[in-house]
């Protein structure tokens, strides 16, 4: 639970409110998430959670604009390389970024794989079917910018192998989690990463 109950912006509590609620889904899933118990996690009153959210609903919405808020920030970390950086620096960059910033949150897989976000919310699906699009048309652009310095096979579909490496993340994270987080998901990452990196290479 944060400690102090003083006055902060609206936007630094919202982003509290999302935390704790990520922290909720983590030890207990989203059908364990309730305002009471994120009003507990963060120190404050219920009333003063509906002063910033009028829902749970709205609070679970907010919270996965800013998972896509997370893996944007990372692209745009990768993007500031610029172009001394090769296009599969960049993708092992992004990749890795990626499965560190779903480790220090582990509440990201057990929303993302939940049937809340699967079989219940449509706003909330239609949120991260966004997020991930624009992210993997990044992923893309790095494919052909790797194509076209040829570093990476000509013949692979950029396509395909952005959702690859977005199955990577999926697969190990779901791993990750059904092992209640027992292991280092980036140590994971590394050996996943060279091994999809001496597909996608020129030979």
């Amino acid at each position: 639970m944060l400690k102090g109950t003083a006055k902060v912006s609206t936007d630094i509590r919202r982003d509290q409110i999302a935390q704790a609620a990520l922290r909720i889904i983590a030890g207990k899933g989203v059908r364990g998430l309730t305002v009471s118990a994120i009003a507990e996690e963060v120190g404050i009153s219920e009333a003063n959670i509906y002063r910033h959210f009028s829902s749970k609903d709205e609070i679970l919405s907010f919270t996965v604009e800013k998972v896509g808020r997370g893996l944007k920030r990372n692209i745009e970390n990768v993007l500031k390389m610029g172009s001394a950086a090769s296009p599969l620096v960049k993708l092992k960059r992004a990749f890795m970024l990626h499965l560190d910033y779903i480790e220090k949150n582990e509440g990201v897989p057990r929303l993302v794989f939940s049937d809340e976000m699967h079989l219940g919310n449509e706003e909330l699906k239609k949120k991260l079917l966004q997020s991930i699009a624009s992210y993997s048309a990044t992923l893309e652009s790095f494919v052909k910018a790797g194509q076209k310095a040829g570093i990476i096979e000509a013949d692979i579909n950029p396509k395909a192998t952005a959702v690859l490496f977005i199955g990577m993340v999926q697969a190990a994270t779901l791993r990750w989690s059904l092992n209640n987080f027992s292991f280092s998901l980036v140590t994971e990452g590394t050996k996943l990463w060279e091994n999809f990196e001496k597909c996608i290479r020129t030979h």
